[in-house]
C-alpha cells in the first residue's frame, strides 16, 4: 500500500506543479501596465445588467455602474416584472441619475434561464435605445465595479482578434465566517485559467463587438439556454477566436454564505458545468478524486501506519510537499487578486490565512460537487427551479411569486413583454 500511495503522491506533485504553472503565468499577465491615454479603444457602449430581487449591498453595486469614467455608453437594467423587488430600486436610482439608463420588463421566461431571458430581452431594445452602439458590456448586480472597470473591460476589443474581454468575481467575506472564507478559496482556483488566452467567459464581466455578437448569433444560441456565459464561450472557440483576461475585470462579490448556501451555489456551479462542459466536468472529477484519495487517504494510511508501528518518511514528505505547494499556489493567487482589486485590499487580506490552509478542504468540497451534480440536472436559481435537459433546453419546474397567489397576472401568460423607462439624459 506504501508503494501505491507513493506513486499517487507522485502524480498529484506533478498535477501541483502544472496548477502552480498557470497560476504564474496569471500573476505576470497581471503585473503588466494596462493600456491608457487618448488612444484607448473606447466606443459607443451598452452595458446591460439583469436583476432578479435584492442581494445584499444591491445599491452599492449598482452606483460604480451609473457612473462610470467612460466617455460614452448607456445601461439597460432589467427584471422579470414590476413586482421585483429590485424593480422600484432601480426606478429610483436611475430617476437620481445622470447617466442615460433604461429599466426593461422581460416578463417571464418560460423554457430558458430567466437570466438568459432577460439578456434577450434588452438585445431585443438595442436598435430603439440606440443604433450606434458597437460594444455590448453585460454586468451582474451582486458583483462590485470600479469606476474604471468599463474603460478596461472594452480597451482590449480594439485588437481584432479579441473576440471576447472577460473578468471575474473574487468573493469577499463580510464577516469572515468559515462557509463563506471557504467559498472564496474554492471559487478562486479558476483564476489559474484565465490570462491573455483564457479558458472562458464570465457573464458577470464581459464585453463583446457589437457585430461580433451578431456574427456569432449568441442570442439564437441562448434560445433554451440556462447559461448565459458558457454559451459565449463556446461560441467565440468556434470561431477561433481569443478570449482576454482584463485583471480590472476581476470584481469583488461580498457575501455571507451559510453551510447550506456554500453547499448549493457549489453544487450548481457543477451541475450546471455538467450539462455545459461534461469534459470539464469529467475533468474535475477526476483531478479532485485522485487529489483527495492521495493526501486525505495518504494520512489516513499513515495514521494507521503509525498505530501499527510504521512509520514511511518518503510518503510523508511527498504528502508534505503537496500542501505546500498548494499553499504557495494559494498564496500568489491571493497575491494577484489583491493586487487587482487595490480598493478592496484590505477586506482581501482579511483572510489571507485561509488561502495558505483551506486548499485540500476546497478540493474535497469540489468532489463532493462533482458526486451530487452526477445524479440530478435539477437546480435552483433566485427562487427558479429548473432542469437543464440539454445546454439548449431548460424546463422550468417551479418559481416563487413576486405578486400575491390570488393575483390572475402572476400566472404566466405565454408571451413576453419588453417596457422601458429612460432617465434624464446626460450630456
Amino acid at each position: 500500500m506504501d508503494t501505491f500511495f507513493l506513486i499517487l503522491t507522485a502524480i498529484i506533485l506533478l498535477q501541483s506543479l502544472l496548477a502552480l504553472g498557470g497560476t504564474l503565468r496569471l500573476l505576470r499577465f497581471s503585473l503588466r501596465k494596462r493600456q491608457t491615454g487618448i488612444n484607448r479603444y473606447q466606443p459607443k457602449a451598452v452595458v446591460i445588467v439583469p436583476c432578479k430581487g435584492l442581494e445584499h449591498d444591491f445599491e452599492e453595486n449598482i452606483k460604480p455602474l451609473l457612473n462610470q469614467e467612460y466617455r460614452d455608453y448607456e445601461i439597460i437594467f432589467v427584471t422579470e416584472s414590476e413586482k421585483d423587488p429590485a424593480y422600484a430600486t432601480l426606478s429610483k436610482m436611475i430617476r437620481q441619475s445622470r447617466r442615460a439608463a433604461w429599466l426593461v420588463v422581460a416578463g417571464q421566461a418560460k423554457d430558458q434561464g430567466q437570466k438568459v431571458h432577460n439578456l434577450c430581452a434588452a438585445i431585443d431594445m438595442l436598435n430603439t435605445i440606440d443604433r450606434r452602439a458597437e460594444v455590448l458590456i453585460f454586468a451582474d448586480s451582486d458583483a462590485r465595479a470600479t469606476r474604471q472597470w468599463l474603460s478596461d473591460l472594452v480597451a482590449p476589443l480594439g485588437d481584432k482578434r479579441v473576440g471576447a474581454a472577460t473578468g471575474f468575481r473574487w468573493f469577499v467575506s463580510h464577516r469572515s465566517n468559515p462557509a463563506s472564507v471557504l467559498l472564496s478559496v474554492w471559487n478562486s482556483s479558476a483564476l489559474s485559467l484565465l490570462g491573455e488566452n483564457s479558458g472562458f467567459t464570465w457573464g458577470g464581466s464581459t464585453a463583446i463587438r457589437r457585430e461580433n455578437f451578431e456574427k456569432l448569433a449568441i442570442k439564437r444560441r441562448w434560445q433554451g439556454a440556462l447559461s448565459d456565459d458558457y454559451v459565449v464561450t463556446a461560441a467565440i472557440r468556434e470561431a477561433g477566436q481569443r478570449i482576454t483576461f482584463v485583471p480590472n475585470g476581476l470584481l469583488a462579490s461580498f457575501t455571507n454564505a451559510s453551510l447550506a448556501e456554500l453547499l448549493e451555489f457549489t453544487t450548481r456551479q457543477m451541475r450546471i458545468t455538467r450539462v455545459y462542459s461534461p469534459k470539464v466536468w469529467i475533468f474535475t472529477g477526476i483531478t479532485h478524486g485522485l487529489f483527495n484519495l492521495a493526501f486525505w487517504g495518504g494520512i489516513i494510511w499513515m495514521a494507521v501506519s503509525g498505530l501499527r508501528g510504521h512509520f514511511n518518511p518518503l510518503l510523508a514528505s511527498l504528502t508534505g510537499g503537496i500542501f505546500l505547494l498548494g499553499a504557495i499556489n494559494g498564496a500568489i493567487r491571493h497575491s494577484a487578486a489583491v493586487r487587482m482589486m487595490a480598493p478592496q485590499g484590505a477586506n482581501i487580506r482579511r483572510n489571507s490565512w485561509a488561502f495558505l490552509l483551506l486548499g485540500p478542504v476546497a478540493s474535497l468540497l469540489y468532489l463532493f460537487n462533482v458526486i451530487q451534480s452526477a445524479g440530478s440536472k435539477r437546480i435552483t436559481w433566485r427562487g427558479i427551479d429548473y432542469e437543464m435537459l440539454s445546454p439548449h433546453q431548460t424546463r422550468i419546474l417551479h418559481r416563487a411569486r413576486h405578486r400575491t397567489p390570488n393575483d390572475p397576472s402572476s400566472k404566466p401568460t405565454g408571451k413576453t413583454r419588453a417596457s422601458v423607462r429612460s432617465s434624464t439624459q446626460k450630456q
